[in-house]
């Protein structure tokens, strides 16, 4: 007697069959991506507002706040072979070569290293120029009344003073001696601009402020010192002077936000490098931890695209 064959009806699944932790990543990454997104937006209508003259965007050029363009693309070659390490050591865990895995995990937390020391080189350059948000010198020019404010051309001519007077009296924090031609012309604005005391002969009466002594408004002091910080660059000497550079804060502000938050991405994704590498040692690392390595390498290479988009944006354009 034959017997009827009943068939058991086929799971349904819904979706992808993706991993509960490929899901919790991708949702963690889209969170990033408006999170930069945002970033990444308002630099660009804040960029876009800048007025223009003679048909040029006042917006700071590269070379205006010493972006070194070469540096950039440096970083941005280092990361894109970070990538493709981290993806070599998924490709060698998915063949049960842990020891090949580690060292190419060894060699994406290298790469990632020197990221943060290049970056923190640009950071010491901008330090040296006093390229930072809020010490620049801008919104000085009176002719553009919509931006131009008293107060700011005020407290940006007296912290002029300020530095020029601590230079003039303490060379040595500017690594100056006072016979070397940066000191002596930054003493020579200080004193034109009232800074400090003019120098005179033993015995010579004070100088006497008159009608006719030239004042100088905070836009004349701006050029001067940006002539004298130029000067004095060219002998290798930072003089540690605000630069007048118009919406200079501005660019600071955005240059600083979203360089800062991707390298702490990055420190982040080096965090965990590390911990691979930790678990290495122990003997803990093996071919069961392949999911661990490619959720690592999703983020590291949503890290990696961030970087590509603000590498032209702030370099190159």
């Amino acid at each position: 007697m034959a017997h009827a064959v009943h068939e058991e009806p086929k799971a349904i699944h819904m979706g992808l069959p993706l991993p509960n932790g490929k899901v919790a990543m991708w949702l963690f990454l889209v969170t990033e991506i408006m999170f930069f997104t945002a970033l990444i937006g308002t630099y660009i209508v804040l960029r876009n507002s800048v007025p223009t003259v003679n048909g040029k965007s006042m917006w700071p050029a590269p070379h205006d706040v010493h972006l070194v363009e070469w540096l950039g693309a440096v970083n941005t070659f280092v990361l894109i072979c970070s990538s493709l390490t981290v993806v070599l050591a998924h490709w060698a865990l998915s063949k049960n070569q842990v020891s090949t895995a580690v060292k190419y995990i060894g060699v994406t937390l290298a790469l990632g290293c020197l990221f943060l020391v290049i970056k923190a080189v640009e950071y010491k350059s901008k330090w040296d120029h006093v390229i930072l948000p809020g010490y620049i010198g801008d919104h000085l020019d009176p002719s553009m009344p919509k931006t131009y404010q008293d107060s700011v051309a005020y407290g940006y001519k007296d912290r002029v003073k300020a530095q020029l007077k601590e230079l003039v009296e303490k060379p040595e924090t500017r690594h100056l001696t006072a016979d070397s031609e940066s000191y002596k012309a930054a003493k020579a604005l200080a004193e034109k601009i009232g800074a400090v005391e003019p120098a005179r002969s033993a015995g010579a009466a004070p100088a006497q402020t008159t009608a006719a002594t030239p004042i100088y408004t905070a836009l004349d002091v701006g050029k001067e010192v940006n002539h004298l910080v130029e000067e004095a660059q060219k002998r290798g000497d930072h003089l540690r002077l605000s630069p007048y550079i118009p919406f200079g804060n501005m660019w600071a502000s955005c240059y600083f936000a979203m360089t800062g938050f991707h390298a702490l991405h990055v420190f982040g994704g080096l965090v965990v490098f590390a911990i691979m590498l930790w678990m290495a040692l122990r003997g803990r690392f093996t071919a069961r931890h392949e999911g661990f390595v490619e959720l690592t390498g999703l983020y590291w290479h949503f890290v990696d695209i961030v970087w590509i988009f603000l590498f032209p944006l702030l370099y190159l354009v």
